[in-house]
């Protein structure tokens, strides 16, 4: 596991995830089987595991966040979990995890403790 420690804060009403790539991963395979599957979990997995290109994109299209697709019936359902990603390289490879509005942070700390991982709430 990496040394570094997850960390989770709210703004704006949104909850953010900020932690390293593996273990973004376990998360959003938490919420893909805790939620059932939808296409914006699906798309930021896809996104997840071609880091290097999406990372490489954004930057060269100046965008500092990547969005995964949504559907419109996962949106009227309410089962959007994933608002847009943020990639980040400082040594390793980072992600926050922008969730939607409607993902209640007791639900990411859920996820957290599920998949083993030490995290930090500020």
């Amino acid at each position: 596991m990496n040394s570094a420690k997850a960390r989770l804060t709210r703004q704006l009403g949104y909850v953010y995830l900020e932690l390293g790539l593996e273990e973004a991963l376990r998360v959003l395979s938490y919420f893909r089987d805790k939620r059932g599957r939808s296409e914006d979990v699906e798309d930021s997995v896809r996104i997840l595991e071609n880091f290097d290109y999406f990372y490489a994109h954004a930057r060269k299209k100046l965008k500092e966040y990547v969005a995964p697709r949504k559907s419109e019936a996962d949106l009227l359902a309410g089962r959007v979990t994933v608002d847009k990603i943020k990639l980040e390289v400082d040594g390793t490879r980072r992600v926050t995890i922008v969730f939607d509005k409607r993902v209640r942070t007791e639900e990411v700390i859920e996820a957290l403790k599920s998949v083993g991982l030490e995290f930090e709430v500020s």
